[in-house]
This record gives C-alpha cells, sequence and structure tokens, in this order.
C-alpha cells in the first residue's frame, strides 16, 4: 500500500486580475435596473425580491464609491489565508482556508464553517476575539474557516454526486492536515450541517459541535411517542404565530424557497446568468440577506457588494449546486446521515437560537432528533441569520459558554492537541 504524503498548506492572499475587474466594472456601469412592476403595500416592499430602488441605489455606489482594491487589501491584511489540495474520491480539489492560530496556552482547535449566501468571511468579526481574547481567563481557540467547495477560493467538485457527506470528509482531512486529530465545529446554515455530518461521520475526532440553525425532522410517533404527541399539541398551539419557529419555518419554506429550488434542480443554467451579471448576483443574493436578518441590523452597501464580488470571482456553479443535496438519492443520503441521526453521545452539542433564523426548534425536539448530549442551549430575544455578522460579541461568547459546559476531559485533550507544533 502506498502512503500519501501529508499535503502542505500554501499560503494565499486574494489577487484579481485588472481583466477580470475591468470586465465586473463595465458590466456593473451598462446594467438596466429592471423597474415598473407591481407596487407593493408598506412592509412587503421586498416579496417579491429586491426593490428597483433599492438595486439603483447599490449599482449607483458600486460605480461611483465601491474600492475593491480597498476591500482586498483589507482582507489580505487581516486574515491569514491558505490553500491546501486534498484528494477525496478521486479527484484533488485545492481548498481555501483561513486559519489563525492563538498565541494563549491551552487554546483548543475550531473549525468554523460558513453557509449560503455567505463565504469566508462571516468569521471576520469573531476571529480575534475567539484566538486572542482581551480577558486572560477566557478560553482561547485556534480558528480554521475553510470556503466551502465551489465557493470562492476553493475549487468545484467535478463529480455529480458530491454531497454533504463529501464535505463534511474534506473538512475532517483538513483539520487532521493541520494537526488537529481531534477538535470542535461551529457553523450556521450550509455550515451546520456540514458540522453535525462531521460529528456522525466523525465522532472520534469531532468532539464538539456547537450550530446557529436547528434544522430537524419531526419527532418519530413509534420511537419517541411522547414528544411526538407533545409536538403535535405544540405546533397546534403556535403555528398560527408568523413571528414563532414554527410559523416563521413555514413562512420561509412556503413563500421564500424557491431559490433552493431552482439551484437544487438547475444550478448549471442559473449561473450561466449570475456569474456573467455582477448586478444580478447582488441582486440574487441581497434579498435572501436582507430578509434573514433582525431589525436592527443593517447591511452596509460594500459588505453587500463584497459579498456579492465573491462569488463573481469564483465564477462556477459550485455555491448553486450544494443545494443538489435536497435531490435525489444526494436528499436520502442528507436524511441518513444527518436528520434521521442523532449526533452521539460521545459528541458535546450545543446551540444558539436566534429569533430571525428561520429554521429554530425547541430543545426537546432537538434532544429528540438532533443529538443525545445536548449540554448548551441559549435563545436570544435579538439576532438572526448570520449570526457571527449580526451578534459576533453574542456568538463568541455562546462559544465560550458552550466550551465551559462541554465534557471536561475533553477540553483537557484538546488543549493538549493546540499545543503540539505545527
Amino acid at each position: 500500500m502506498t502512503i500519501m504524503p501529508i499535503p502542505t498548506p500554501t499560503p494565499f492572499k486574494v489577487n484579481v486580475s485588472d481583466s477580470l475587474l475591468s470586465y465586473i466594472n463595465g458590466r456593473v456601469n451598462t446594467a438596466r435596473i429592471s423597474g415598473g412592476g407591481v407596487k407593493l403595500p408598506p412592509g412587503r416592499e421586498w416579496a417579491r425580491g429586491i426593490p428597483p430602488d433599492t438595486m439603483t441605489h447599490l449599482q449607483e455606489y458600486w460605480k461611483t464609491k465601491y474600492d475593491w482594491r480597498a476591500v482586498e487589501a483589507r482582507i489580505n491584511s487581516h486574515l491569514r489565508m491558505f490553500t491546501i489540495p486534498i484528494q477525496h474520491d478521486k479527484e484533488e480539489l485545492t481548498i481555501h482556508f483561513v486559519h489563525h492560530r492563538s498565541s494563549r496556552d491551552g487554546a483548543i482547535p475550531l473549525l468554523f464553517q460558513h453557509g449560503w449566501p455567505g463565504n469566508f468571511l462571516e468569521v471576520e468579526k469573531i476571529i480575534d476575539s475567539l484566538t486572542n481574547p482581551k480577558d486572560p481567563s477566557q478560553q482561547a481557540y485556534h480558528v480554521v474557516a475553510p470556503s466551502l467547495p465551489g465557493f470562492v477560493f476553493s475549487d468545484p467538485s467535478t463529480n455529480p454526486n458530491f454531497s454533504l457527506l463529501s464535505i463534511a470528509s474534506i473538512n475532517n482531512k483538513l483539520m487532521l492536515y493541520l494537526g488537529y486529530p481531534k477538535y470542535i465545529a461551529q457553523g450556521g446554515d450550509w455550515g451546520s450541517m456540514v458540522t453535525r455530518t462531521m460529528a456522525v461521520q466523525f465522532p472520534g475526532s469531532c468532539v464538539g459541535v456547537h450550530v446557529n440553525m436547528t434544522v430537524a425532522p419531526p419527532p418519530s410517533w413509534w420511537r419517541a411517542t411522547v414528544v411526538f404527541f407533545w409536538f403535535i399539541l405544540w405546533a397546534i398551539w403556535t403555528g398560527k404565530d408568523k413571528g414563532g419557529k414554527l410559523g416563521r419555518m413555514q413562512w420561509w419554506m412556503t413563500e421564500e424557497s424557491g431559490y433552493s429550488e431552482i439551484q437544487g434542480t438547475k444550478p448549471q443554467a442559473l449561473s450561466y446568468a449570475l456569474t456573467d451579471s455582477p448586478i444580478g448576483m447582488l441582486a440574487w443574493l441581497r434579498d435572501k440577506m436582507e430578509l434573514l436578518i433582525d431589525d436592527d441590523y443593517k447591511w452596509t452597501e460594500e459588505e453587500s457588494i463584497t459579498w456579492a464580488m465573491l462569488y463573481l470571482i469564483a465564477g462556477n456553479s459550485g455555491h448553486a449546486c450544494i443545494y443538489t443535496n435536497f435531490k435525489g438519492e444526494k436528499l436520502k443520503m442528507f436524511n441518513d446521515y444527518l436528520l434521521n441521526k442523532r449526533i452521539s453521545k460521545d459528541v458535546d452539542f450545543g446551540a444558539s437560537i436566534f429569533p430571525k433564523e428561520v429554521f429554530n426548534v425547541p430543545r426537546w425536539w432537538a434532544k429528540t432528533s438532533i443529538a443525545q448530549n445536548i449540554v448548551f442551549w441559549r435563545e436570544h430575544d435579538k439576532g438572526g441569520h448570520f449570526a457571527s455578522v449580526e451578534r459576533p460579541d453574542v456568538l463568541v461568547k455562546d462559544i465560550r459558554d458552550w466550551t465551559v459546559a462541554m465534557n471536561p476531559g475533553r477540553i483537557q485533550e484538546l488543549k493538549k492537541i493546540g499545543k503540539a507544533k505545527l
């Protein structure tokens, strides 16, 4: 048997070519903003997508004020980035990731996974607090934040069977290659599903998972009869509250999930339009970004355009292809390895529940359907889908409090691993 050498990370800097930047800027300058739509009542302006006046404002900002080179320089100066080749299922993918080692004694390895319509910059507001807390008594972390395959600077897979399990395996290999045989993980959106899958597939390595989105099937009537009937009563009692957990979930699935169907069935067709039209990409992402935040957070023009830029730079359909996990055979695997399999008692699970998230379940439901060993659960009064962006300090505190609640023996083992020289 041939033993493959462990690949070495290569330092990475963002450096978009002048030709690509010129092309994008040219397309922004000449784009037409479609108007003449239906006049929607107050409070429903976003019901059919991003309003024309908002889009016109963003286009004007992009044309006259947005400076990609300044953003690029900020990213390169703040985040230490790398790429690494990882073999999976007979193909090699170059994976992009952020890796900040803490200088603190006792720091433990933490993988942070973004989702859609996000990107690796979701770690930007929390990484310094996690790696080097102001209070020396607080837990510190070695933070690894990979870009999902097909997102930004990570290669997309050419395998049509590439799935959530594949991403989980690649992430686990990444942590092992970096010298972290055991680690903990945190994620929202797809990141929550990837990290949960990692805990199911690799419980000996991924020994703790914290999420800020809790997707779960209804409790099983034959496995948890009492909880099932409690679920029925709870659904009847709370289902009409549009702002509650079940009401918000129902609203999202019935009125806002068209993007998932399109990306899950025709990701390639959609990507021709999005990667060729910067304004189209911005409108596609910004629509969902708006609906998933709490009312006290406002996306800046620079944030919105930068997130669109990171999808445009990639120039492929990989970001949309992740939604094929909800279709066909991959949906069966999604159910088998995520929805229908609880994380074992050997993994310490924690969750932060923010009210404007669209996939939230109560703790008693999660105990039956998500994880056997819930050591931390906190529900907040404010906050939405993008916790690390909207509520960075709150999320960091929750991650630390979850770590404190974890099995002390596991934490000590993680601290020993964190001390190892890379």
